[in-house]
Parts: C-alpha cells; sequence; structure tokens
C-alpha cells in the first residue's frame, strides 16, 4: 500500500476550504511518516540538547528586563551573559544585523518549509536525492523543535520590541537610534509577526505527531504525547513577547503570574505525567522543568525578599541547582497508586490510560527487573482476586480451550507472568472501551496492544477503524492513520500463514471487503447507466458526462484496490472472484479478461474442493454446505463440549444420520464404541497442552454410522475461531478408496471383536447384530491368529485363512450369507492407543482378499455384469431432455440420428462434467437430467437468414431495419472493403497493434506518462518562471549596486569639497605666515613662535589629509563618468604658471594639485624670513592656487555634483527599463500559458466529445446490458450472472452490436464545455498581476528613493561647498589685503573680492531656501543637526567636534553672537568681511585717510613697513582689525567644524535613505522570493499537477467504450493512436 494514497483516501469526498486543510494535514502526515522512519539522532544529542534548552528557558528569568529584580548586579550580569550566548539577538551590535539575522531565520525556516513540500509531493523519485533531503529536513525539524525555537522567536519579537525614550520618542529598546513603526520598521515589523506565527504554527504541528507513539525505550523520540512539547512552546513564546513588548514596571504581577503558572504547568507536563518513554531523556526533561520552577520560585523571593528579609536569594539559587539535580536524578517514581484503581468505579478515562501505560512498562522490564516482576506478581494476584467478571482471565485460564484459543498462549519465548498481563491488558482495554466508547486514545492503544503483543492484527486494524470516525485530534489521526498502515503492510506480508495463526477478524473483514466491493459495483453500474443516458440526449451536455466519467474513474480505482485488498485478505475467493469477473465483461465489456477471471474461478474452486489440505474459511454453519467434503464442526466451550454445532450434507449422507438427529449431540454418536471411551479425555488434553502437531494433517480414523457400521476414512482437523474469542473444532472426513475386497474389524485387548465395517457382511458373512448380541472372538474366528500375531503387526501384514464354519459353530446359524468355505486374507493388525494414559485399548484389523478369489468377489460385490461401457448423451428436442446411458464400446460410435448442431459445443461439454459428477454419485444406471428453465436453450428461428445485396462486385449483407447508412459510413466500408476479404491479415493486424486487448489498450492510455500538452505547460511555466526569478535577481542586485554607486558619488562630492577646502588651509597658512614675517601681527616674540608652529602644523596636516582624500577620489574614480575622470586625471588643462616669467606648464587636474602640495611642503620647512611673495615657491602656490588651479578646483566640484546629479537620474531610467522588461516578460508569459491552458481544456474537450461518435443504438446498447447485469446483481443469484456467459448469448448479442455499429450516427451538439480552466485563468491572471505588482513596487520604492536623492542633491552641495567657499571668499580678501597686483581668479583682485561676498549672501539665503523646500524630503536626524546649528547653540557641537575649543572661548565669539546660532553668525562673517572691504576702499591709494577716525578702535595703527607708505601700512593693518581677527578664527575653528558636520549629518542621512532602500529591497526581495516559492510549489505544481491527472482521468474514460466499439469507430481509434500512443512516446 502507498503511504501516500494511504493518507489520501479520506479526502476524497471533501470540497471547498476543508478539502485545503485536509490535503495540509495530509502533507504534513507524509513527511512525519518519512521522517519518523529514518534513524533517531543519538543520545547524546539529545541530551545535550534538552541542557542547551534549559539555558534558554533560564535566560527568561535573566534577560536585560528582568535581572535586575535579582538585586545582584554582578552576578547576574555574568549569568545573562552566559546565559545569553545561546540565543542569537545578543550577537547583533546593530538594528541593520539584526534585520539581516531575521531574514536569515526565515530563510531557514523558508528552506524547512519548501523541503517539507518537497518531501510531501514527492517531487523527486531518485532515492538517494530523497535520502539527502530527508537527511536535511529532519536536521531542521530536530533543531526547531529544540534548541533553535526559543532563538529564532527571539528574534522575531526583537523586532519590535519598543519603547519610549525620555524624549517620548517610540524608538527600538536594544538600538535606540531606531524608531519604530516608522518607514521600513513597519515592513520588518510585519514581517516579524506574520513569520513568528507562522513559525509557531508549524513548530507546534510537527511537535503533536514527530515521535514515535510506541513504547520503545530505547528511541530517545518514544512519547506517549508531544502536546508537552506544544505548553512548552506556548509558554516561552507567551513569555517572550510579554517580557519585550510589554512594560515590565506597569504589568510586574502579572509578568510573575505568567512566570510561575507558566512553569508548574510545564512541570506537570515534563515531570508528572512522564511523557518520555526513554528513561534518560526523560530524566533530564525532569531536572530541566524542576529546575525552571526551582529558578522561578526564588526569583519571586528576590523581588519581595531580597535586602528585606534576606540577602543573597541569587547564591541560593545556584547553590540549589546541583542538590535539585541529585535529588531528581536519583529519584523513582513508583505508580502503586494505580495499580489500585478500581476499573468497575472509575470515572477518568485518563486514569485506565495512565495504569495500562504504566502496566506495559512493567512488562517490557519484567524480564530484567526484579521488582517489575514482584510488582507486576502482586497486581496479578490482586487482580484475580478483586476481580467480580465471569470472564476475567485469570480465573478461567486454566479452562481447557482458553489455552488453544490463541498462539500468544503456545509462544515459548513468553513466560506465564509476561502472558497473563499481556491478556490481563487486553481485557482492560476491551472492557473499558465499553464504558468509555468516545475515547480515541483508549481505543489506540488497545490497538497497539493487539497488534505488538497479541498478534491480532486485523482485529487491531478494526479497533483503528472505529477509532478514526469517532473525530479524532490532529495527532490522534496521525497515530491511528500511520498505524493502519504498518498494520496493513503486516496483514499483506503474513496473507499465506496458515488457519491456525489467523483469527476470526480476518473473514470478517473479508466478508465486509466482498459487501463493500458489491456495493461499488452498483453504485459504478448506476454511474454508468446515467451516463450512458445522457449521451442519448439530443443536446448531451458535456461537463455533466465529464463529471459522471470522473466518478465512474474513481469508482474504478476503488474498485481495484479493493480487489487487490481482497486478494491479500483471503484465500477463498471464488465467489468475489466471480463476481468481478462477471462486472469486467458485462459492463467494462472486456470480455477477454472477464471470461479469463470467470475460468479461473470455477478452476480455482474446483481445486479448493479437490484440496485435500484447504483450509477452512467459513464460521457460519450455512457456509458449509457448499463443501464437497464431509465436514463437521465440533464446539469446545465448557456448556457445549464436544457437542456438534452443525455439519454438511456429505457428512450427512456418510454417516446415515439427518442434521436433526447430529447437531446439538456429542461427536461420540458417530465413533466406535472403543473410541467413545476416550474421546473426552484426547479433546481435553488436545485444548490443555495446545498439542497442534496433528492440525492441518491427515489421519486415519474409524467413523460409525447409523447401522453401527464403521467407516474407515482419512480426517483433517482444523482450529477455527470464532466471533467471541472461543474455539472450535473442524473435521473434514475423507473416505478411504479400496482397491481390493477388504473389511475392517476392531477389537479390545481380548480380542472381542467390537466393531465391523459394513463389507465383513460379503466378505466374512458377519453382520452388526452378530457382535451386539453376543460377544465374539478374532482369534476364534480366525484360529491361526495368535500364533502369527507378529507378523500381523508388521507393515505389510500376512496371510491368514478364514472359514466361515467357525464363525457358524459359534452362532449354531444357519448359512444366511453364504461365502466360499476357505478364503485366503491379508491381514495387518494396528494397535490403537489411549494417548492420554499411554494405554492400548485395543487394535484394528483389515483383512483383504487374496488376489486368486477377487474375481469371485467382484460377482459377488456386484451382481450385474459390467462390460467396458462409455456413457453418451443425446438430445430429445421436442421434450428439451438429456438422455445419457453407457453403451459398450463396440457401439460407442454415435448414432446419425442425433443433432448436435442444435447444442452449443460449449454447453454439451458443461453438461458432460455435470452428468458425469452425478453419475459418480449416484449407481450405474441411465438417467435423465431435466434442465433448468435458465438452462433451457433458445431458439432463434432467424438465425443464418441474411439479407444480402451486391455492391461493387462485392456481396455484402445489410439490415432491412437499419437499411439508413449515412454517406459517411458508405464512404468508409468503401475503404475497409480489402479488409473485410481478408480478415486473417487484419486480424494480424490487430494483434500487432495497441488494439490487440483491452489490457494492451489500458496499459497505453493510462500509462502516467506526462501528455504532451502539460509538457508544454510545464516548460513554458517553468521558462516564465525562471525568467522572473532572473529578473528579481537582476532587479535587486542592480539596486543594491546602483545605490551603493550613487553613495560613492556623494562621497566624492563631500571629498572634492573637503579637498578644496584642505588646500584653502594650506594657502591660509601660507598667507599667515607671509603676515607674521612682515610682522603684521601684533604678537609678542613668543606668541610669534607658536602661532608660526600652528601655521606650519596646520599646513601639514592640511597636505596629508589632501593625499588621504586624493587617494579615496582615486578609489572611487569608477564612480565617476568617463568624461569627470578625463578631467580629474587625464585632460591637462590646468595652466601652471612655473616662474615670474611668464612661463607656464600644463597638468591635469591631480599633477597640478600634487604641484601645489609639493610646493607647500617646501614652503613648510622654509624658514619663515623667506617666506614672503617674492620666493618662487610662495609666489607659485599663491598664484596658481589663486587662479587656475581655482578655477579648475570649482569646476571639479561642479562636475561632482553633476555627476551625482546624472547618476540618479540614469538609476530611475535603469529602474524604468527593468519595469519594462518585467511587464512584457509577464504579459507574453500570460499570453502564452493562456493559449497553453485553452489547449489543455481543448484536449480534455475533445476525449469527451469522442463519445459523441458512438451510434444511439450502441449506447443504448451498452445501457441495456448495464441494466441487465445490475437486475441480476440485485438479485443475487451467482447462476445467473453465470448463465450470460453461454457462447450463443454472447453471439446474439455480438450480432446485435455489430447491428448497432451500422446504425446511422447523427452529428449532435453538446452543451457545457469545460469550464473548469477559465478559472485556472483567473487564477494565474491574478498570480502574475501579483508578482507584476511586486516589480511595480520596486520601481516606485526605488524610483522615490532616488528622486529624493535628485532633489536634495542640490542643497547637500551647497552644504558641502560652504565650508571651502567661505574659506576661498576670506583668502581672497586677504589677498587684495597683502597685495593688489595679486589676481584672483584671472581677474582683478577686487572684483574678484566683490562678486565673492555677493555671491556668500546668495550661496547662505539659497541654502536656507532648499533647506525649507526639503524639509519633508531630509532625514529627521539632520533636521535636527541643521536646527541646532543654525537656530540653536552651535557651540555644543563644535566643541565635539574640536577638543582644543573652551565653551568659553565659543559662547564670546563673535560677541556671542555665534553661540545664537548660524543664522546669527554667518551674517555676521558676512558684514565683517563686507566692513573689511568698506574700509579698505577708504585707505587703497589714500595716504591721508585718518586711520584712528576710520578704524574706530578695532585696531592700532602699526608701521609695517617702516616706510611712510601710509595707504599701504594702513591695508595691512587692516588684518589686525577686530573684524579680521574674528573671520580668520571663526572660519578656521569654528565654520569649519560646523560645516564639516553638517555636511556628514546629510550624508548619514542620504545613507540611511540608502541604507532603507536595501532593507526594503531585501525585505521585499525575500518575500518575493518567498511567494515566488509559495505560487510554484503549492500552486502551480499541485496545479498542473491537478492538470496532468484530469487528462489522465479524461483518458481513462474512453476504457468505458468497449474495445469491440472502439475498432469500429475511426475517430476514437485514430485518437488514441495518434494523441495517445505517439504523442506518449514523444513525451
Amino acid at each position: 500500500m502507498d503511504l501516500q494514497s494511504n493518507f489520501s483516501k479520506r479526502v476524497s469526498d471533501r470540497n471547498g476550504f476543508q478539502l485545503y486543510v485536509d490535503r495540509a494535514k495530509n502533507l504534513i502526515y507524509i513527511v512525519t511518516s518519512q521522517l519518523l522512519h529514518e534513524d533517531q539522532q543519538p543520545l547524546t544529542i539529545n541530551c545535550l540538547g534538552i541542557i542547551i534548552q534549559y539555558f534558554q528557558l533560564t535566560y527568561l528569568m535573566f534577560n536585560s528586563k528582568i535581572q535586575n529584580i535579582w538585586k545582584n548586579q554582578p552576578i547576574s550580569d555574568a549569568i545573562s551573559y552566559f546565559l545569553s550566548c545561546f540565543l542569537l539577538s545578543p550577537y547583533t551590535n546593530s538594528y541593520s544585523s539584526l534585520i539581516i539575522l531575521l531574514y536569515l531565520c526565515i530563510g531557514m525556516f523558508t528552506l524547512s518549509t519548501m523541503l517539507s513540500f518537497f518531501v510531501g509531493l514527492r517531487l523527486n523519485k531518485r532515492k538517494q536525492e530523497n535520502n539527502w533531503i530527508k537527511k536535511g529536513l529532519k536536521i531542521l525539524i530536530n533543531l526547531f523543535l529544540s534548541i533553535l525555537y526559543l532563538p529564532i522567536i527571539d528574534v522575531f519579537i526583537s523586532i519590535i520590541d519598543c519603547g519610549f525614550d525620555e524624549n517620548g520618542v517610540y524608538v527600538h529598546n536594544q538600538f535606540s537610534e531606531q524608531n519604530c513603526w516608522v518607514d521600513t520598521h513597519i515592513l520588518h515589523g510585519i514581517v516579524a509577526i506574520v513569520f513568528s506565527i507562522l513559525f509557531y504554527c508549524y513548530c507546534i504541528c510537527f511537535a503533536m505527531i514527530y515521535y514515535e507513539s510506541r513504547y520503545i525505550p530505547t528511541n530517545p523520540n518514544s512519547k506517549t504525547s508531544g502536546r508537552p512539547l506544544i505548553v512548552l512552546f506556548t509558554y516561552q513564546l507567551i513569555q517572550t513577547s510579554f517580557q519585550k513588548l510589554v512594560d515590565r514596571n506597569n504589568n510586574q504581577y502579572f509578568l510573575f503570574i505568567l512566570l510561575i503558572g507558566g512553569s508548574f504547568i510545564i512541570f506537570q507536563k515534563f515531570h508528572t505525567e512522564l511523557p518520555y518513554n526513554q528513561k534518560i531523556i526523560q530524566k533530564f526533561w525532569s531536572i530541566t522543568v524542576t529546575l525552571n520552577v526551582w529558578g522561578t520560585l526564588l526569583l519571586c523571593c528576590s523581588m519581595f525578599l531580597e535586602k528585606v528579609i534576606f540577602n543573597g536569594i541569587i547564591y541560593a539559587f545556584i547553590t540549589g541547582l546541583p542538590l535539585l539535580i541529585l535529588i531528581v536524578f536519583r529519584m523513582e517514581k513508583l505508580n502503586f497508586d494505580l495499580l489500585l484503581i478500581n476499573h468497575s468505579k472509575v470515572s477518568d478515562v485518563q486514569d485506565i490510560i495512565n495504569q495500562t501505560n504504566y502496566l506495559l512498562k512493567l512488562l517490557h522490564f519484567i524480564k530484567t527487573d526484579s521488582d517489575a516482576q514482584i510488582i507486576v506478581d502482586g497486581y496479578l494476584e490482586i487482580h484475580r482476586v478483586t476481580c467480580v467478571r465471569e470472564d476475567c482471565y485469570l480465573k478461567i485460564k486454566n479452562q481447557p480451550n482458553i489455552r488453544l484459543s490463541n498462539s500468544l498462549l503456545r509462544d515459548s519465548t513468553l513466560t506465564e507472568r509476561e502472558t497473563d498481563l499481556i491478556f490481563v491488558l487486553g481485557q482492560i482495554y476491551y472492557n473499558q472501551i465499553k464504558r468509555f466508547p468516545e475515547s480515541v486514545t483508549l481505543r489506540v492503544r488497545y490497538s497497539f496492544l493487539l497488534s505488538d503483543y497479541m498478534r491480532q492484527l486485523q482485529q487491531a486494524f478494526n479497533e483503528l477503524t472505529q477509532a478514526e470516525q469517532i473525530s479524532p485530534s490532529f495527532d490522534e489521526e496521525f497515530i491511528i492513520l500511520r498505524k493502519k498502515f504498518i498494520i496493513q503492510e503486516q496483514l499483506d506480508s503474513f496473507q499465506n500463514e496458515n488457519f491456525g495463526k489467523v483469527d476470526v477478524a480476518s473473514e470478517i473483514s473479508f466478508q465486509n471487503n466482498y459487501r463493500q466491493l458489491v456495493q461499488y459495483i452498483e453504485q459504478t453500474t448506476l454511474s454508468q447507466m446515467e451516463f450512458w443516458s445522457i449521451l442519448q440526449e439530443d443536446f448531451p451536455d458535456l461537463a455533466k458526462v465529464y463529471q459522471i466519467g470522473q466518478k465512474i474513474n474513481k469508482l474504478f480505482n476503488l474498485i481495484d484496490q479493493l480487489w487487490v485488498k481482497i486478494q491479500k485478505a483471503s484465500s477463498n475467493i471464488s465467489k468475489a472472484m466471480r463476481l468481478y469477473g462477471q462486472f469486467i465483461n458485462d459492463v467494462l465489456q472486456d470480455e477477454d479478461y472477464g471470461e479469463q477471471l470467470l475460468k479461473k474461478s470455477e478452476l480455482y474452486q474446483q481445486q479448493v474442493q479437490q484440496r485435500k489440505k484447504q483450509i477452512i474459511q467459513f464460521i457460519a454453519g450455512d457456509e458449509i454446505g457448499f463443501e464437497q467434503q464431509a465436514t463437521v464442526i465440533v464446539s469446545t466451550s465448557m456448556e457445549k463440549f464436544a457437542l456438534v454445532i452443525t455439519l454438511n450434507q456429505s457428512c450427512c449422507h456418510l454417516i446415515g444420520y439427518t442434521k436433526q438427529e447430529i447437531i446439538n449431540r456429542k461427536i461420540n454418536l458417530f465413533m466406535p464404541n472403543l473410541f467413545q471411551k476416550f474421546h473426552d479425555q484426547y479433546i481435553e488434553r488436545f485444548l490443555l497442552t495446545s498439542d497442534i502437531k496433528n492440525i492441518n494433517k491427515d489421519r486415519f480414523i474409524f467413523l460409525k454410522d447409523k447401522q453401527n457400521y464403521i467407516l474407515p476414512c482419512y480426517i483433517v482437523l482444523r482450529i477455527l475461531h470464532t466471533i467471541d474469542e472461543n474455539v472450535n473444532l473442524a473435521a473434514q472426513f475423507i473416505t478411504v478408496k479400496a482397491f481390493k475386497p477388504s473389511c475392517y474389524i476392531i477389537v479390545d485387548q481380548e480380542y472381542i471383536i467390537d466393531s465391523i465395517s459394513a463389507t465383513a457382511i460379503q466378505l466374512l458373512g458377519i453382520e452388526n447384530k452378530h457382535v451386539i448380541n453376543k460377544k465374539i472372538r478374532f482369534d476364534l474366528l480366525f484360529p491361526e491368529f495368535i500364533e502369527n500375531l507378529t507378523t500381523y503387526m508388521t507393515k505389510f501384514g500376512g496371510k491368514i485363512k478364514y472359514d466361515q464354519e467357525n464363525f457358524l459353530n459359534q452362532f449354531s446359524l444357519s448359512n444366511q450369507n453364504t461365502i466360499e468355505k476357505q478364503q485366503d486374507f491379508t491381514c495387518t493388525m494396528r494397535e490403537i492407543v489411549n494417548i492420554t494414559t499411554n494405554e492400548v485399548m485395543g487394535f484394528y484389523i483389515k483383512l483383504e482378499l487374496c488376489e486368486q478369489y477377487i474375481q469371485n468377489s467382484k460377482e459377488l460385490l456386484l451382481p450385474l455384469k459390467q462390460v467396458s461401457q462409455n456413457l453418451q448423451f443425446k438430445y430429445i428436442i421436442n421434450q428439451k431432455l438429456y438422455l445419457g446411458e453407457f453403451v459398450d464400446d463396440n457401439n460407442s460410435k454415435l448414432s446419425q440420428s442425433i443433432l448436435w448442431d442444435q447444442v452449443d459445443q460449449s454447453s454439451l461439454g458443461s453438461s458432460n462434467q455435470i452428468n458425469n459428477e452425478t453419475t459418480h454419485q449416484e449407481s450405474n444406471r441411465r438417467r435423465t437430467i431435466r434442465l433448468s428453465d435458465h438452462d433451457k436453450p433458445v431458439i432463434n428461428y432467424a438465425e443464418n437468414i441474411r439479407v444480402l445485396r451486391l455492391f461493387q462486385n462485392q456481396i455484402q449483407e445489410i439490415d432491412d431495419k437499419d437499411n439508413n447508412i449515412s454517406d459517411d459510413e458508405e464512404k468508409e466500408s468503401v475503404f475497409q472493403i480489402q479488409q473485410d476479404l481478408n480478415p486473417i491479415n487484419d486480424q494480424e493486424q490487430v494483434e500487432n497493434n495497441i488494439f490487440r486487448s483491452r489490457k494492451n489498450l489500458e496499459s497505453i492510455i493510462t500509462s502516467n506518462v506526462t501528455p504532451r500538452v502539460i509538457v508544454k505547460v510545464k516548460w513554458i511555466s517553468n521558462i516564465i518562471i525562471l525568467i522572473i526569478l532572473i529578473l528579481s535577481f537582476i532587479d535587486y542586485f542592480i539596486t543594491i549596486n546602483q545605490t551603493d554607486e550613487i553613495f560613492n558619488t556623494i562621497l566624492l562630492v563631500k571629498d572634492g569639497n573637503l579637498r578644496n577646502s584642505e588646500l584653502g588651509i594650506i594657502l591660509s597658512s601660507i598667507f599667515n605666515l607671509q603676515l607674521l614675517n612682515k610682522n603684521v601681527f601684533n604678537l609678542t616674540d613668543d606668541q610669534a613662535k607658536i602661532y608660526e608652529l600652528d601655521q606650519r602644523s596646520n599646513m601639514n596636516d592640511s597636505i596629508n589629509n589632501v593625499n588621504i582624500l586624493n587617494q579615496e577620489i582615486v578609489a572611487k574614480a569608477s564612480s565617476l563618468t568617463q568624461s569627470n575622470y578625463d578631467f580629474e586625471f587625464s585632460n591637462k588643462n590646468v595652466q601652471i604658471q612655473v616662474d615670474t616669467h611668464g612661463q607656464f606648464e600644463y597638468y591635469d587636474l591631480n599633477q597640478a594639485i600634487q604641484q601645489i602640495l609639493s610646493k607647500s611642503l617646501a614652503i613648510r620647512d622654509k624658514k619663515l624670513s623667506i617666506i614672503n611673495l617674492e620666493d618662487s615657491d610662495v609666489n607659485f602656490v599663491i598664484r596658481n592656487w589663486l587662479n587656475s588651479i581655482q578655477l579648475y578646483l570649482k569646476e571639479s566640484s561642479n562636475n561632482l555634483i553633476d555627476n551625482l546629479i546624472q547618476k540618479t537620474m540614469e538609476k530611475i531610467g535603469i529602474f524604468v527599463v527593468l519595469l519594462v522588461v518585467s511587464i512584457s516578460t509577464i504579459n507574453i508569459g500570460l499570453f502564452l500559458l493562456i493559449i497553453a491552458l485553452i489547449s489543455v481544456s481543448r484536449s480534455q474537450s475533445e476525449i469527451v466529445s469522442l463519445f459523441l461518435d458512438i451510434p444511439d443504438k450502441t449506447i443504448r446498447y451498452l445501457y441495456h446490458k448495464s441494466e441487465n447485469f445490475l437486475t441480476n446483481l440485485q438479485i443475487g443469484e451467482d447462476d445467473d450472472l453465470m448463465s450470460e456467459n453461454d457462447e450463443n448469448i454472447d453471439k446474439e448479442e455480438n450480432a446485435q452490436l455489430q447491428k448497432t455499429l451500422k446504425s446511422k450516427r447523427t452529428k449532435k451538439k453538446y452543451k457545457n464545455a469545460n469550464k473548469e480552466y477559465r478559472y485556472f485563468i483567473y487564477i494565474i491572471i491574478f498570480i502574475l498581476i501579483l508578482i507584476q505588482g511586486y516589480f511595480i513596487l520596486t520601481y516606485f520604492l526605488s524610483g522615490a528613493s532616488i528622486q529624493n536623492i535628485h532633489t536634495l542633491s542640490s542643497e547637500y552641495n551647497l552644504t558641502a561647498r560652504t565650508e571651502q567657499f567661505y574659506r576661498f571668499a576670506e583668502i581672497c580678501q586677504r589677498s587684495l589685503f597683502y597685495s593688489r597686483n595679486m589676481k584672483i581668479l584671472e581677474k582683478d583682485p577686487y572684483d574678484a573680492v566683490v562678486e565673492n561676498q555677493d555671491e556668500l549672501y546668495s550661496h547662505n539665503s539659497y541654502m536656507q531656501q532648499l533647506h525649507s523646500l526639503n524639509i519633508d524630503l531630509l532625514q529627521q536626524k539632520f533636521v535636527d543637526a541643521f536646527n541646532s546649528l543654525y537656530i540653536e547653540d552651535p557651540c555644543q557641537v563644535v566643541i565635539e567636534q574640536d577638543q582644543s575649543i573652551d565653551a568659553q572661548s565659543c559662547a564670546l565669539a563673535m560677541d556671542s553672537g555665534f553661540s545664537q546660532g548660524l543664522n546669527v553668525g554667518v551674517p555676521r562673517f558676512f558684514e565683517n568681511a563686507r566692513y573689511l572691504r568698506t574700509i579698505y576702499d577708504q585707505f587703497y591709494n589714500n595716504s591721508k585717510a585718518n586711520f584712528t577716525l576710520l578704524a574706530r578702535g578695532f585696531a592700532t595703527f602699526k608701521n609695517i613697513t617702516k616706510e611712510n607708505d601710509n595707504s599701504t601700512n594702513f591695508i595691512l593693518n587692516l588684518n589686525n582689525f577686530l573684524h579680521a581677527k574674528e573671520n580668520r578664527e571663526i572660519q578656521h575653528h569654528y565654520f569649519k567644524n560646523a560645516f564639516r558636520y553638517l555636511t556628514n549629518q546629510f550624508i548619514q542621512g542620504l545613507n540611511k535613505e540608502l541604507d532603507n532602500l536595501k532593507l526594503q529591497r531585501l525585505a521585499i526581495f525575500i518575500l518575493f522570493e518567498v511567494l515566488l516559492f509559495v505560487i510554484y510549489f503549492l500552486l502551480w505544481m499541485p496545479l498542473a499537477l491537478k492538470m496532468a491527472k484530469d487528462i489522465w482521468s479524461t483518458r481513462a474514460m474512453i476504457l468505458m467504450i468497449p474495445l469491440k466499439i472502439i475498432l469500429r469507430i475511426r475517430s476514437i481509434k485514430d485518437y488514441i493512436r495518434n494523441q495517445i500512443q505517439e504523442g506518449d512516446q514523444d513525451s
């Protein structure tokens, strides 16, 4: 029996939602059953897993939210850290890593689910690959049900572990930087919740059934129930959810109620109920739950009593652990109370279950454990005394017939104690099931006892069948179905065992199966009639035809399965075979196979009747009437001991009694007198000793007939089990065939004749009355008997002479039966021994007439002279009689007057057989046999009268009644002329093709080769799925790659502007050193030295930073466009003035920067006194940086931001292309799938429409055939069924069928073609729309994120450029103050300074404007940073960025204006620069300017040039103005740190945007892959399999058409040949 079909039988009649639920259950059942067949993991691994589970369970009392209750932080932290090692979430150090871990867990769960479907649906036929898949699945499920359950649940719940922080923001408790239920967290949270529920359901489903339900103490997975594990899983889920999602402070008491209540519940489930059968595993679980209760109790004590009454409760917890482990491990639970349960007063069935489980445990250890033996002995004694039932086994076990009633009692491997306990358990189950008939568990346990211990497989199977009808739970149903499958396999393997070892339930099952077979055949025939009646309609409903055809196919399959089951379950199936054969013959019209079955049934019945050692299969008296041999059944029960229960008519004829005279009388009635004395003792000994050596063996015995003559015969003794669990003895008597005249005499120990056979009358002249009236001594009849006694005891005996005078002299009788005076006999003598006492009770003697007297004896035995004769028959037509007579060999030639052609030859043969059998049973005389009504031959006077016509020079037969043949038929007949003329060749052609027989045709049609149309559909679907899968991977990885590339481009913008800023710092330091060299600053010598060192250090740091930034730019060069890359590294467009004479050289930008850096390094190492504009290096750096390099640096910054903008636009375009490609692919795939499904629908409709080509009269013929069969079946007469096999009737029916096939065929229109595939198309359209929704969603998600970055790029550019732009403006002003001759940006320096100052205002205002416009798109973190700098006090940020700045100086900067925010500080910076330019305008070329008046106290005049050039001195003194000093300080310390911080925050915001996009895409990608898996494996593959099965089942409908009709209808024939045979070969 197939495991999958075994689990699937019960859902065949379901529909709707319940059908899918049952299919899911069957899938889980199949997977679990196959995994349970695999080897279980070792005991050590199981124990290690339990230890880890304890650590995980204890972590619930020591996690971060509860460990404070212990009030001992160091110890609780150490324990918590140790226990956290056995979970997964503590290993994450960021929210992103937690998300990755989440989807890894989802991937493991998805893989396990996928493998489950793979194994359950049996998608792979390769055994070796399946084994690896099963092993992988088994490992995953074992991990999920042990050490991975709580860690995975903890990961799922940790995703939504959120709470309010001190600012009232709902953030993640473990990673506070992550806000909860915003952005992508919503998606991750929903995924976590959904998969936590799915994972929990998945685990509890397998936890309920993934265990060995039998009691096997050596198997670590052997349990009484899987429900305790479900309680543990539920407790862990509730505790984890409550601790992470509920505020402990507000629900503290409820938390402790859950902890304590849950701990005691799992303690009761795991320790009190003892679910595990393996002792070590049970000990480990008991220790685990005990320690958990211990920890929970001490946690409660610590909360209320620690540091109030006690100190150090946590130490008590640690100390108590080893003590409790030792106590629990050494503790043995003795369930003596279970043994004292009063079965008559028990009210809870669970008490009975617990008691029987404990007794089974004792039964297993009874041979090895002396304590168990003592307990069992005591229990059995108590049970024997207290049992009040009359049928209590312990009270009646010594009765004679009990030991023989079950083969288990004769098992030498079992001790008496074990046997007694097994039968007591059986009685407990049997009696308690009557009290609790609705208890499924009780029936299941009883079936386990029956199959595993009592060896009553069929009764166990019946108990499981009854339990299955009581609405069992999920786990009970699995146990029932799995155990039924195992028992069925055992029944199939034990089907050929002898009768003595098979219980009566097997015969009951056969009778039930036979009745079910009759029921199925009736249903099938009725459905056939309905099918043919619909086809007779004017507009047949094809949908209804298809529906009924599928129903008939299912019934055919059920009949075939039941027939196989009947063949396996019983050895006497002639009746069932006859019914099944007639059904095949009449309904299915498979004459070859039907006739084969019918002949096989007849032959089988004859073999059964003739077989000596046949197996008695009857259970009621009426059944033995069909037995040919003389048969009698004797009871062995106490009240009817040795009484005849029933006997058959053959036995009555043999002994001369009627049934009424024998039934309920002792078997001794027809035993010889000598045997009657000890026969009862023999039966009693046989029952007590269970000696079955004489069972099923021939033994020579004597019977006594009604005239008291003995009959020698052979007896075959059988054991017959009855329904009430008693044993009867069935005996069959086979008479001895004598080839020589012989007689039998029984004598006692004194040689007094006790009984004689009837042949002694003719051979010896002795009658029974002589023996009764007077004691006749055998040694007096044969005087030489005593002296030759030893010779007669030998195997061949010896000769003895008989003289009748000796007999006549003893009785003084006249010669009544005259025989020859002297006769010689061969005498053999055997002892008659009483086996009970081993005492010789007498002898039986066989006298066989010697050869010379045989001829005379024949004349005596046969009063009429007999000659060699033969039996011949004649048939008298007028009287309708068969005459049978013996005719001499010389006259054996048949008379020519006998009309043998009037009788069918086969009928003659059968009549001969019947009459021969009758002749052997009656005397040798002529007799007349009158036929019964149904055997009367029907004379058809119209037979052989034909109507012929000449057509195309050929004589053809026509039918006057059906002479209207269509043109198509006429044409067809013309083309078949050659075949009609040469039938031999046509027959050879038929023999060589698929239409040779119905069995061959069936093998072609029902072959499970995938149809071509389904292969096409699968190829199309697989290609579409593969393309969609590839597109999803391409889409995902392109998105990830594009986001990384965009982020690199963002970093390039930052690096480019930062590089410009660092170059500005270098130039600013050079200017400061020049001014210091000119003694511009009002510094002391010490201050000047310190200032010089600071400037050189700043220059050195900036040079290093520029080199690092250049390296990063080079590393990210792949994100540049080709033009940008060429601009940076290839194109030599930067004009560098190498000397003061106007000599120029050209470099690319990177080389030009390196030239600046090399000259700056030289300047850094020069003495201060030579650092002036006249120095070539200084002049080189200042002149080139302020002009050509600055221009190209500015252009580089523009190129980088343009590159970012271009990249974002390109990425959006790529996403559009991916969307268009996916839409096009899915639409094309949808179109192809719809076409393929339409072709599948058409192929089915084409098959159904073939039935419309059958002529109406042929359909009516088939309808009437089914109707006749059903009528005969309902009458219930097998002979009526068999009568239809007569060849005359077959010929008539074949002729009628041929006429119907020649009738006119009308083209019918049909309605309601197959509409089922419309729903398939709708489902596929919905699925593909769902898949398309993924690509649309990814487009909008990716496009929206990239579009946001594109929109924010302008603000980001301004933010990143602010520092270097402000610095450049300040440097330009200082260069103007230093020398009016130094050009800036290749223009007049003053004009450049004016333009820069104007651009400062526009730059700041535009940045503020963009910020207000983009406020909704910006990350909150950047908005907060922007507000903290521009609106709030930026000093805290600046101080964090630069530790050299103290809070006081920052607060006083710009006259406390900077601390008011950049909205005040930046305009102050602008106004200072404008003010200095205004003063510069007053000083330029105005040596008479009033410095003191214009300076307004902001500076003190200093003669810097030591000359009278006041204008130059005035301008140089501008560097000492407070405004200039303030701008230099603010720019170098405050603006630099503030804007760099703001830029970094902007980048972090953009990075978070991209990270969110990645996480969203990852989550959606994983969900989509899971969806694809679900669609393909859970929806599409079952759908494709269903379509294939539909086509197979639709094809199977063709088998409803008889083969001879198929051969005459070209359309059906061509379809089978072209579409099925050739199509399957192509496939």
